[in-house]
This record gives structure tokens, C-alpha cells and sequence, in this order.
């Protein structure tokens, strides 16, 4: 390891994991400053976010709008903030930020305000760091993917499962003895929670299932091509739909991808990142969601030598959404498409919706058609003329994702 590599703290944006290449035409961020952030959303997420922004070196805290009266306050008074009175609060998280001057919106709100608030954020010129999943639905998606277009103002979606240490090494070891022939996800923790997941359709999948689905695209290199999923939901679960789901992903390498997970068995417990198992041509890996991944060759050299390398990558390092935040701060420093850029996400967030379909349907589901589903529904649905022109101008949602 290098000294470099040692010495880098949450301060440091260089070190922000394999960032894309694309040049955008958007302005760069000042890089001698922290990038002012307002946080739209003043729930638990919203908490969170407020305090990592506080702590990070990267960016500064200056305003949290929220539509329930005394809400804003109450997260700024938790996240730690030197001056809470300098903190700026608002109802509407867009006029708050062109009235500060922010540099850019992290939007923790409900799944049902993602697209309204992006949409107006992208539109006054406003980069948007948004919470998963993109959107409510497929096709509202498909719409942010248009105005994200439009304007020219970049969308990340913090998938914040891709920033762990573990994870990025799971890619690299795959990187160099695969291709994969089957991946596994297993997921098991007895959760009861409250609120709005005890009677939404899919709790788990919808909840949870993303973060597995897009780590495993991240990990594996390859986009999901069908899906075959069942739900099952015991008697003793407090869920009205299903907490316990099995889905079995066809990928565009020819390898699967398996996702077993499950709120309603106790005892072992998985961590909250699943336990993993990944077969490949030239070697095998396991991770049981904390700790550091086992890699594995046929060659016993070969194998310690892995080992060895995985134990010494043992510095520091910003993850989950502390990393998106410094990932999303260095793209917009350097000009340059962020990870989990709302065009690569989306075929994630097309995953789970794929499971739900195939799990109401009892069917195999591809997931191409079911895009073009989508794409339909978008175009219908857009007020936005221009948006709604691009859209039905694109060959295939497939060709737009990957351009």
C-alpha cells in the first residue's frame, strides 16, 4: 500500500472510489471550499445526511427545509453543527437553496416527493444528490433520466452499499478471475418495522433488495437481462404483503444471480449487507457482509497471496453515504459523471421492479420489456413537452442507459 493511499482521510476526495471517466459540460465546484448543501427531507435520512454533512470535510451545512413545521430545526440541532442559528430552513428544499446560493440538494424525502423535487432542482440548475430508490415508480425514473438530460445539471443516487471497502474488492477480484457464473445474496434479519412498510406491497424487495441488486451489478460487471422471483409471507409476519423473498436474476455475462432475504426468521441473523458467494472461472469468494471478504484460486500460493493483499488495505476510508456525499463533492470538482449517475442506477432500481412483476405475476419477467412498459407509461404521464419528445426520440431505454 501506498504512503498516498495511507495518508487520505474524509477530506480527501481523491480517493474516491473508481469514478467514471465522462466529462460533463456542467461548471466546475470550487475545489478551495466546501460545497454548500441543503438537505430537502427532515426525517430519520434527513438526520443522517445533516450529520455526515457536518463532519465531512467535504461540504458544509447550510440549510434543511421540510414541510412539517419545527422539523428542519430539529435536525439541525442533532447533527453537530458549531453554529445551528447559521443554518438557513425553509419549506420548499429548491427555494431554500437558490436563496443560500447551495451548491448542491441531497434529497432524503419520501420515494413519492423524489420526482417532483428533482425535477425542479435540475430545472434552477441545482445538482441532486437523492436517496434510493430513484423514484416511486419505473416510469417516474424514466422521467429523471429526460429532464437529467435536458438540463445538463448532474443526479446521483446514493447507492451506498457500493462504497464499502469489501465491496470494491469483491469487484476487483472478479475483475481479474472471472467471468462469474453465479452470484448468491442471502439476506435474514427478524425486523418488525412500523410505519408505512407494514402494509406496502414488497416491503423487503422495495426496502432492500436494491442495495443487494446493485451490488451485485457493481461487483459482478454485468446488467440483469430476466427475473423469476417468489414471495411468501408467513402467518406470524406483521407484514400484510410479502417480507421474505427468493428471485433469480439472468445477466447479460450469461451468469445468475441469486437473492434470497427474509424479516420474518429469527435467530443467525445476516448483517444488514447480506452474506455473499461468488463463483467464478478462475476462483471463488465469500463475504459475509462485515468482515473482510475470502478469496480463493485453485493455486494455495495464489490464494495467500490475495489474502494478504485484502488484510493490508487496512487505512481509513470514508463508506456508505459519507462516501457517496465525498464521491458526488469530487465528480462535481472535476467535471465528471458521478458513480451511480442516475442513468447507470436506474437498471438497479429496474431489478426490483422486475422481482415485484414477477413475484405478482408468477411469471418470468424481462426486463427490457418491461422498460419499454415503462417508457410508455413516462411519455403519457410527462407534462414536460420537450421531456416527453426525447423520450419517445430514444431507440431503446436499454441504448440510452448505456450511452
Amino acid at each position: 500500500m501506498s504512503s498516498e493511499h495511507s495518508a487520505r482521510t474524509l477530506t480527501d476526495t481523491s480517493g474516491a472510489p473508481a469514478p467514471a471517466v465522462e466529462r460533463t459540460g456542467f461548471p466546475l465546484l470550487p475545489a478551495d471550499r466546501p460545497a454548500r448543501v441543503v438537505v430537502v427531507g427532515a426525517g430519520g435520512m434527513g438526520s443522517w445526511w445533516a450529520r455526515e454533512i457536518v463532519a465531512s470535510g467535504v461540504a458544509e451545512l447550510v440549510g434543511v427545509a421540510d414541510l412539517v413545521e419545527g422539523a428542519p430545526q430539529r435536525v439541525i440541532e442533532q447533527s453537530g453543527v458549531a453554529d445551528p442559528a447559521s443554518v438557513a430552513t425553509g419549506a420548499d428544499g429548491v427555494d431554500l437553496a437558490l436563496e443560500v446560493g447551495a451548491d448542491l440538494l441531497v434529497n432524503p424525502t419520501v420515494p413519492l416527493a423524489h420526482h417532483p423535487v428533482t425535477v425542479k432542482a435540475l430545472h434552477a440548475g441545482i445538482p441532486v444528490l437523492g436517496e434510493k430508490p430513484v423514484t416511486e415508480t419505473l416510469s417516474e425514473a424514466l422521467s429523471l433520466v429526460a429532464h437529467t438530460e435536458l438540463t445538463g445539471v448532474p443526479f446521483m443516487v446514493s447507492q451506498s452499499r457500493r462504497f464499502f471497502r469489501q465491496v470494491r474488492q469483491l469487484r476487483s477480484f472478479v475483475a481479474a478471475h472471472g467471468p462469474t457464473v453465479m452470484t448468491s445474496a442471502f439476506f435474514s434479519l427478524f425486523v418488525e418495522h412500523d410505519g408505512f412498510r407494514r402494509t406496502q406491497h414488497h416491503p423487503l424487495l422495495r426496502d432492500m433488495g436494491i442495495h443487494a441488486f446493485d451490488t451485485a451489478r457493481y461487483i459482478t460487471g454485468a446488467d440483469p437481462v430476466a427475473v423469476t422471483a417468489r414471495g411468501a409471507r408467513p402467518d406470524w409476519s406483521v407484514y400484510s404483503h410479502d417480507a421474505t423473498v427468493s428471485a433469480t436474476f439472468e445477466m447479460t455475462d450469461g451468469s445468475l444471480f441469486a437473492y434470497h432475504g427474509t424479516w420474518n426468521a429469527r435467530g443467525l441473523p445476516t448483517w444488514w449487507n447480506s452474506e455473499w458467494r461468488i463463483a467464478a472461472q478462475h476462483g471463488s469468494a465469500t463475504w459475509d457482509g462485515t468482515g473482510a471478504p475470502v478469496l480463493g484460486t485453485e493455486d494455495e500460493e495464489t490464494t495467500a497471496r490475495l489474502q494478504a493483499e485484502v488484510a493490508a488495505e487496512d487505512a481509513p476510508e470514508p463508506d456508505q453515504i459519507a462516501a457517496s456525499l465525498v464521491e458526488f463533492v469530487s465528480a462535481l470538482r472535476e467535471g465528471r459523471t458521478p458513480m451511480c449517475e442516475v442513468r447507470e442506477n436506474l437498471l438497479s432500481f429496474a431489478m426490483v421492479e422486475a422481482a415485484v412483476a414477477s413475484v405478482e405475476s408468477g411469471q418470468r419477467v424481462e426486463i427490457d420489456v418491461l422498460l419499454e412498459q415503462a417508457r410508455v407509461e413516462a411519455i403519457t404521464a410527462e407534462t414536460d413537452p420537450a421531456a416527453r419528445e426525447l423520450m419517445q426520440s430514444w431507440t431503446s431505454v436499454r441504448e440510452v442507459l448505456s450511452a
